[in-house]
């Protein structure tokens, strides 16, 4: 988190404004799925850079590269709700998370959402996921920065308010597929079944969401499903993988004749819903 100076000046407005309006929660949304570009174990490849995703230039710039997009869907969702509980499957620390945390503000600020779950792992499974030490440390570090102290103290309070609330589950760490949830993990599943909303981060809850078959692109988010469905689901993953639904299949095919390693590296997006 060195570069929390730097980020501060591009997100003190955002996290600052005085009315968290649609139009802030459709940015928040869009800064946390291109967070996801950030895998530590994808860095090298980037053709965005870092600093690019960091300023926010993915995020307007790059909606023709979400291939799947129901945005407005999940705004429009958000919106009608009243007190709330939204959770979250997270994926990466660092940026990542960061950019996370600036959604749940958005969403806590926005008298829509009173309560946010963060599901973090037991374990760093693929190296750069969240776990309890990470989210900690990551909010040890947001309040000693003076430039995002209203931000930080605002995450804070929400904790202390239980607001916002962690949790861990050894299912995110099984090699189930998430239409298996119900039997293998049946009080997880009712868990998730007392949100409004659940988002998914990232490209493995997406292929685990989808069983990691090799659908045809153009098969519905909520048929890929398999079934899982125990409150409104949205995953939110730039693609690093060839598990792929809810698309113009002749878009896709053309992507990947021009470019294949471009789909792969996390310069494509999915917003999709079962809703």
């Amino acid at each position: 988190m060195s570069s929390l100076p730097n980020m501060s000046k591009i997100w003190s407005s955002l996290c600052d404004v005085t009315m968290v309006t649609r139009d802030v929660i459709a940015t928040c949304i869009k800064l946390s799925l291109w967070g996801n570009k950030t895998d530590l174990s994808l860095l090298e490849h980037f053709k965005l850079s870092v600093k690019d995703v960091q300023s926010g230039v993915a995020v307007d710039e790059n909606d023709g590269r979400i291939l799947s997009n129901d945005l407005e869907k999940v705004v429009e969702c958000l919106m009608s709700l009243e007190n709330g509980h939204v959770g979250i499957v997270l994926d990466n620390s660092g940026y990542e998370l960061f950019s996370d945390l600036c959604l749940v503000d958005a969403l806590l600020r926005s008298g829509r959402v009173t309560m946010v779950t963060l599901h973090q792992k037991t374990i760093p499974w693929f190296v750069s996921d969240v776990t309890q030490c990470d989210f900690n440390s990551t909010l040890s570090e947001l309040l000693g920065c003076e430039e995002l102290k209203g931000f930080s103290e605002r995450l804070s309070s929400y904790k202390s308010a239980c607001k916002l609330v962690t949790t861990e589950h050894p299912f995110w760490t099984s090699p189930s597929p998430y239409c298996e949830m119900q039997s293998v993990a049946p009080d997880l599943h009712d868990q998730l079944s007392k949100y409004d909303l659940v988002l998914f981060k990232g490209d493995l809850n997406y292929r685990k969401l989808v069983n990691d078959r090799t659908w045809s692109y153009d098969t519905r988010f909520g048929t890929a499903l398999e079934g899982f469905s125990p409150t409104k689901v949205c995953a939110l993953r730039t693609v690093k993988s060839d598990s792929i639904v809810g698309c113009d299949k002749e878009r896709v095919e053309k992507i990947l004749s021009e470019d294949r390693d471009s789909m792969f590296c996390g310069s494509y997006a999915l917003i999709s819903t079962n809703f």
